[in-house]
């Protein structure tokens, strides 16, 4: 996995660019994160809760973007990454619902589907 300490490493972990596998292992990470988090969420709230998160990631990311100067569209194109990612993990948690405007989705959301299986769990 990627480190920061990379002085103390050996081999080919000290390197400064992080191979493909590091930067695999830690979407694979985060995708099970999120997807561990969606469902424990989704057991104890309402259908609501979607909605909510997508406020929530468009103030954040609106704000981060601001900061880093980055223009409009790139904003609004991180925003909708965001949101295929939660779509995705929504749906391998178990809420069957997907307004993604892509049909099949990006490819973090057919790894999500193919993580889960077919009953999506």
């Amino acid at each position: 996995m990627l480190v920061t300490d990379r002085d103390c490493q050996s081999g080919g972990a000290r390197f400064a660019v992080p191979t493909l596998g590091e930067i695999e292992g830690k979407l694979l990470v985060s995708e099970v994160v999120a997807t561990s988090c969606l469902r424990h969420l989704f057991a104890h709230t309402n259908d609501a809760v979607v909605p909510a998160i997508k406020r929530r990631i468009r103030r954040s990311l609106e704000t981060r973007c601001q900061a880093e100067k980055l223009c409009h569209d790139d904003t609004e194109a991180a925003v909708e990454y965001a949101f295929q990612l939660v779509e995705g993990a929504a749906e391998a948690a178990g809420r069957k619902r997907t307004v993604s405007s892509k049909p099949g989705g990006c490819e973090t959301i057919r790894r999500l589907r193919a993580m889960h299986g077919p009953s999506g769990r």
